[in-house]
């Protein structure tokens, strides 16, 4: 039973990316860093990433890159503040203790189904609370009505799935400001310079998998170029 809480909650924390596609998210300091799926397999087309499962009350907002030419006009993203989520936190640690700390006491302890049931019941308690809050600031949250009874079916029909509330939150909201620019705008410029070598990375895997002189390898090669004056200008300001 262990096994398979486990199993549902890593399932549901993993999130597929397409190419052109990473996550933006906060650290501890309020500083930004920038999580790219895997470039050397892909499921159903998509590079896999899973996130740190020990940190599931951190958002993580979706961005998007152009990939062929230059970026087109930039459109600025503003941030959710960095508390939004904040009052959610406790609550998630609150399930993710009656999941992963009291049911498997009971399981594998003499303490047996009294600490069974206080697990299910301090799961429970806490979830009905994290969904309160979320109805409560669901305008913040931009959460529609119809979201939210999906995330409350979710959560309480298969508890692991409601410690990623914050995630499933976050990545539903949407960015217009192409990746390209807002990391260049938040990043460290160690991050930023790390992030570019992934960029192109990326592009050089879509530019094997086209016919050589269409139009659109020729797009993506004018785009490698730029991004590796990007990366040149990273390296000098680093020295």
């Amino acid at each position: 039973m262990v096994i398979s809480l486990v199993g549902l909650y890593l399932y549901d924390s993993i999130r597929l990316l397409a190419g052109n596609e990473a996550l933006l998210c906060r650290t501890r300091g309020g500083k930004w860093s920038i999580l790219f799926g895997s470039d050397r397999f892909q499921i159903r087309g998509k590079e896999p990433l899973l996130p740190n499962p020990f940190l599931p009350h951190r958002p993580l907002y979706r961005l998007v890159w152009q990939t062929e030419g230059l970026p087109g006009p930039v459109r600025q993203w503003t941030p959710p503040p960095g508390n939004l989520y904040f009052p959610l936190a406790p609550f998630i640690f609150g399930m993710a203790l009656g999941l992963f700390g009291l049911i498997p006491l009971g399981l594998f302890s003499k303490f047996g189904n009294v600490t069974i049931a206080a697990g299910i019941v301090v799961f429970y308690l806490n979830a009905l609370s994290v969904l309160t809050c979320v109805w409560i600031k669901r305008e913040a949250y931009q959460c529609s009505g119809r979201r939210f009874a999906s995330l409350a079916f979710e959560s309480l029909t298969c508890p692991p799935f409601a410690l990623n509330i914050v995630r499933h939150l976050s990545m539903a909201i949407p960015v217009s400001e192409d990746m390209l620019s807002a990391g260049r705008r938040i990043l460290g410029e160690n991050e930023w310079a790390e992030a570019v070598d992934q960029f192109v990375i990326r592009v050089d895997n879509e530019i094997a998998w086209e016919p050589e002189g269409s139009n659109r390898a020729r797009a993506l090669t004018t785009h490698r170029q730029y991004l590796q004056q990007e990366s040149n200008s990273c390296r000098l300001l680093e020295s």
